[in-house]
C-alpha cells in the first residue's frame, strides 16, 4: 500500500496521520488522480471512501466536500464542519443506526441545512424534520426522509412533474398525498387492541411489560428492528414486542411493520388491497395481505410451508387473536 506525501515531506499511512499533516492542495491532487480513493479503500476506511466516491471533480464546492468527507477542519470550511458535527450529535441522540449517523454530512435538519446542501450540489439529501420547502427548479436530486415522515412543500402537482425534473422522494409526505393523523390511528389501535394506551411486551402470549419501560437504547434497537429505523416513537400507533426483543410488529402513521425473527417488512397502508387470515393444517393460522399491484405479501409463498412458519406459525409474537385484530386494523387503515 502506498503512502500519501503531504506537507513538509510527511508520508502518511493512517487517517489520523492525514488529519495531523493535512495538506489541502495535495489532497485535491490525489483526489483528482483517483489515488485518494484508492488509499482509503486499501485501508478499509469505507465510510470516507464512500463519501469521496460521490464527489465530482468539477464540483464548485470540491474542497468543502473533501474536507467534510475526511472530517478535517479546512480554513475555508470551519462553519460547515462545525455544522456537520452538530448534526451528527443531533442524530446520535435520536438513533444508534450507524448508517443514519454516517450520513450526517448530507442530512438537513432544518431549511437552512437544506438550502446549503442544495447549493453544494448534493444529489442525495436526507431530511430529518417535520417540514421542508423543496425547489422544483433544481433537477436530479433524491430526497429521503429519516427518523420520521417529513411533509414536503414543492411547486409541483403530480409525480409526473417530479419525474420530468428527475426529482425523487422516499419516506416523505408530498402535497398530494394524504396522511392519516397519528392520534386518529392511535385511537383506532386502542379500540381494537385495548391495551390502555401502552405498547405491550409479551412472553408466551402474555403481557409482561410495556414499551415505555424500556431504556433509550432498547427502544431505539426495537424501532430499528421492526421499522428499519424510519419511525420515531411518536409516529407509532401500536407496537408489540417479544420479551427478548427478537421480534415484533408495529402500526405506524402510514405503514405496517414487522421484523426480527419473523422477517423485516414495511408495508404502506395505501398499497394494501386486501387483508385476510385463515387456518390450514399445514400452515396453521396465517395472515394474508395482497397489494394493489397484485403482489402477495404474507405468506411469502403459500406452497412453502417452512417459509410460512418462519413468518408467523412458530412466532411467539403472533397468536390467533392478534391475527384478527391486525386484520381489522389494516382493513380500516388502508382506507385512510
Amino acid at each position: 500500500m502506498f503512502k500519501l506525501k503531504l506537507k513538509d515531506g510527511a508520508e502518511v499511512s493512517t487517517l489520523e496521520e492525514l488529519h495531523d499533516n493535512f495538506d489541502l492542495e495535495a489532497i485535491v491532487e490525489y483526489f483528482k488522480r483517483g489515488e485518494l480513493l484508492t488509499w482509503l479503500e486499501d485501508r478499509f476506511y469505507d465510510d470516507e471512501a464512500d463519501a469521496i466516491s460521490e464527489i465530482d471533480a468539477k464540483d464548485r464546492n470540491l474542497t468543502a466536500k473533501l474536507c467534510a468527507a475526511l472530517n478535517v477542519e479546512c480554513d475555508d470550511n470551519l462553519e460547515f464542519i462545525k455544522r456537520v458535527r452538530e448534526k451528527k450529535n443531533y442524530l446520535i441522540e435520536r438513533t444508534d443506526d450507524e448508517t443514519i449517523i454516517d450520513n450526517a454530512v448530507s442530512t438537513a435538519i432544518n431549511q437552512e441545512d437544506l438550502a446549503e446542501l442544495i447549493q453544494m450540489d448534493y444529489k442525495t439529501i436526507y431530511l430529518c424534520g417535520e417540514q421542508f420547502n423543496v425547489p422544483i427548479r433544481i433537477a436530479g436530486v433524491k430526497y429521503i426522509g429519516i427518523l420520521g415522515t417529513p411533509k414536503i412543500k414543492i411547486r409541483a402537482k403530480s409525480q409526473e412533474e417530479l419525474d420530468a425534473k428527475q426529482i425523487s422522494f422516499e419516506n416523505v409526505q408530498l402535497p398530494w398525498q394524504k396522511a392519516a393523523p397519528i392520534e386518529e390511528l392511535k385511537a383506532l389501535a386502542e379500540k381494537i387492541f385495548q391495551t390502555g394506551g401502552k405498547f405491550p411486551i409479551v412472553k408466551d402470549g402474555n403481557q409482561v411489560s410495556t414499551f415505555d419501560q424500556l431504556d433509550k437504547v432498547e427502544k431505539s434497537a426495537a424501532l430499528r428492528m421492526i421499522c428499519k429505523g424510519k419511525y420515531a416513537e411518536h409516529q407509532i400507533a401500536f407496537l408489540q414486542l417479544t420479551e427478548d426483543l427478537s421480534s415484533g410488529f408495529a402500526m405506524t402513521v402510514d405503514s405496517f411493520c414487522t421484523g426480527g425473527s419473523i422477517r423485516s417488512n414495511l408495508i404502506p397502508y395505501k398499497k394494501i388491497k386486501n387483508v385476510s387470515y385463515g387456518y390450514s393444517g399445514s400452515l396453521g393460522y396465517h395472515l394474508g395481505i395482497s397489494l394493489v399491484d397484485n403482489e402477495v405479501c404474507f405468506p411469502a409463498d403459500y406452497n412453502d410451508e417452512n417459509a410460512c412458519k418462519n413468518l408467523f406459525g412458530e412466532s411467539t409474537i403472533f397468536r390467533e387473536s392478534n391475527y384478527t385484530r391486525i386484520e381489522k386494523f389494516l382493513k380500516i387503515a388502508k382506507n385512510f
